[in-house]
């Protein structure tokens, strides 16, 4: 599908992710959702007022609740969305908004099995976590275990194409090989989602984000932080950011209104994935 398509700038891929997430506010609104922006999306909409300039995805958080009637009713004349739990052919633990029609990603580690799918953003759902931070961080050792194999085994899943002349007892072990790795991902995928709904949002004083994994025993929270939300300038737009967006970003990330050190100014997705024009 890459002849004669055209390679995303960063830009470009920047302000598409942009038009899904105003489709995904919108809708939130209308049917009275609550959602924040977080990580790398939450510093640019504070020290940026939109992007940091090097970032090229979107990340959005929901309290469980939210989440699952937001993945239960969402619709979209423009957008799809794909999570788990209500759909197999989902091979992460949590949600993803994303495009078919204008764009096209290839990937070493497919998400799903739409071979239509283009730029997407990540819908993460938050839940309660033991108040015993130590018996978190061994809690969270165990998830991000299933976690990093889920992602090892959707790279190994990766498509492999027959079109070459090989010979059918390869073709039959190859498809044996990839019909295991479908097995195991599903089983990893599974694993992270039952550990992360294992304590109830609410039960407790802190919440983390178990379904992503990314940040570790600093994703780790109290629920106060995360009572209301306020709209904050993005780009050309406004999103919802987390009353204690101030506690959540030093939590994770100490002195987020200090620039990295320029090596380590790099954007997250490309190592992984490069996305086109249709």
């Amino acid at each position: 599908m890459v002849i004669g398509m055209k390679e995303m700038t960063l830009r470009e891929l920047q302000l598409f992710s942009l038009e899904i997430l105003k489709d995904v506010h919108q809708f939130c609104v209308d049917n009275i959702i609550c959602y924040s922006v977080s990580d790398g999306t939450m510093i640019g909409a504070i020290r940026h007022k939109g992007f940091i300039p090097w970032d090229d995805d979107i990340d959005i958080v929901m309290r469980r609740p939210d989440f699952e009637r937001f993945c239960s009713i969402y619709k979209s004349e423009r957008f799809k969305l794909k999570y788990r739990e209500q759909d197999k052919t989902c091979y992460v633990p949590y949600a993803r908004v994303y495009d078919t029609d204008r764009t096209w990603v290839k990937t070493l580690k497919p998400w799903c099995n739409d071979d239509e799918a283009g730029v997407c953003i990540d819908v993460f759902p938050v839940d309660g976590v033991t108040e015993n931070k130590e018996r978190f961080r061994k809690y969270y050792k165990r998830s991000r275990l299933l976690f990093r194999c889920n992602s090892i085994s959707r790279a190994a899943f990766c498509p492999f194409s027959f079109k070459k002349k090989i010979s059918f007892n390869v073709k039959l072990l190859t498809m044996k090989i990839v019909f295991l790795n479908g097995i195991l991902t599903d089983w990893f995928c599974r694993g992270v989602i039952k550990r992360a709904k294992a304590i109830k949002y609410g039960e407790t004083n802190f919440w983390g984000n178990l379904s992503s994994m990314c940040d570790g025993i600093m994703d780790y929270h109290r629920v106060d932080i995360f009572t209301d939300v306020s709209l904050m300038e993005f780009e050309d737009t406004k999103v919802m950011v987390m009353n204690g967006y101030d506690e959540y970003l030093r939590d994770k990330y100490n002195d987020y209104m200090q620039l990295p050190p320029e090596e380590k100014r790099v954007a997250h997705l490309s190592d992984n994935n490069v996305f086109y024009w249709r």
